[in-house]
């Protein structure tokens, strides 16, 4: 059995390659951060599922989704297919359970592809969420049957999109011919599957297409919240209440009057940290398109700061929530939080008793320290 592709080439230039260029470096890269963002996520979907209070229900279902669409990605770029990619080529190997189930690296590549559509979908649901809240909108999706129906479109969509060009047979003998020279040993590995030779029409549509519906619905749904929270006027609504909109602009949007906005952590946070984890392997890869670039120490590693994203992700979650952070002291600190809340509240009745006394002798206040 041929171990390599058929235009492998003998080279002394491969031999100055370090050890962040092998695929053992990668993997076990790849199966560390699995090891951490599995366990975070599925502490997320516990603490989502059993500690969201009431005034946050409007959020409930929006993060879990989300959750898993992150936990997805984290999954395919960590687990199921770690893929080990050459830029500036859009080729690559897989190196997760998917390669060695023998499932087509194309497909692979689609679910991929499908899974950080699906993701940028989550961030329109969100600011779509926020949107919904703000009393002094009318023009928003009122009912949960059609924001069923609008989001349905939407992913039938993220799932359509890319599908023409992945349905097409490529020779792959044509074009490993575009190759990047001098590559490392791995390309030659006859699970290696390049995508583009360069130049193709339909994937191109297909990118633009959903950059620019994801792009257009984030920024009608926050620019639409913004010019609401500082524009629109409304005689109906008091200007403290206003005032107290625009506070919570940066915040979850949810009635301002039964929300303190010290309980709520902006969601801006949650989406764009995150996605810096994304959207830096995607510029380093058009930086190395754009000037033929190949470095597969820096191709390993931009792949592992995409594979970060679930952990940036859930942390996110986790800290900027309230219900969710209280959850994360009571497990650290345990039955000492406990106490001391008891201890508290001990105290603040036993002053209140003492101001109330009808005795001759005035109780003094207790003098204590923040």
């Amino acid at each position: 059995m041929n171990l390599t592709w058929p235009d492998y080439i003998e080279s002394n230039c491969r031999q100055n390659y370090s050890f962040f260029c092998t695929t053992d470096y990668l993997r076990n890269a790849y199966h560390c951060t699995a090891l951490i963002s599995v366990t975070l996520s599925l502490f997320t979907f516990y603490a989502i599922i059993r500690v969201t209070p009431p005034r946050l229900k409007n959020m409930k279902t929006p993060l879990l989704i989300t959750h898993a669409w992150s936990t997805n990605l984290d999954l395919m770029l960590t687990v199921y297919s770690a893929p080990m990619v050459f830029f500036p080529s859009a080729s690559g190997i897989p190196l997760g359970i998917f390669g060695s189930l023998g499932i087509p690296v194309k497909w692979q590549a689609y679910w991929g592809q499908v899974s950080i559509f699906c993701m940028g979908l989550c961030f329109v649901m969100l600011y779509e969420n926020r949107q919904s809240q703000i009393p002094t909108i009318k023009f928003k999706m009122k009912t949960k049957r059609v924001r069923q129906i609008y989001f349905g479109i939407n992913y039938i969509m993220a799932f359509t999109i890319m599908l023409p060009f992945y349905l097409e047979d490529s020779n792959q003998i044509e074009l490993r011919q575009y190759r990047i020279p001098c590559p490392a040993i791995e390309f030659f590995d006859p699970k290696t599957y390049v995508l583009l030779k360069g130049g193709e029409i339909v994937p191109f549509i297909s990118i633009t297409i959903s950059l620019v519906l994801v792009i257009f619905q984030t920024l009608f749904f926050l620019l639409h919240t913004i010019c609401h929270l500082t524009m629109i006027t409304n005689s109906n609504i008091s200007d403290a209440t206003k005032s107290l909109q625009r506070k919570l602009l940066g915040y979850v949007s949810v009635q301002a009057s039964k929300v303190n906005s010290k309980e709520i952590r902006s969601i801006d946070f949650q989406i764009s940290i995150p996605l810096i984890a994304i959207t830096g392997p995607i510029l380093y890869s058009l930086y190395a398109d754009q000037n033929n670039y190949y470095n597969q120490a820096y191709n390993n590693n931009s792949m592992l700061l995409m594979a970060f994203h679930g952990i940036l992700s859930t942390t996110c979650t986790l800290l900027i929530y309230q219900p969710y952070r209280d959850l994360i002291k009571h497990i650290i600190f345990g039955k000492k939080e406990d106490e001391d809340r008891r201890t508290s509240m001990a105290t603040a009745s036993y002053i209140g008793k003492g101001r109330r006394s009808t005795g001759t002798r005035i109780v003094p206040p207790v003098e204590t320290s923040i």
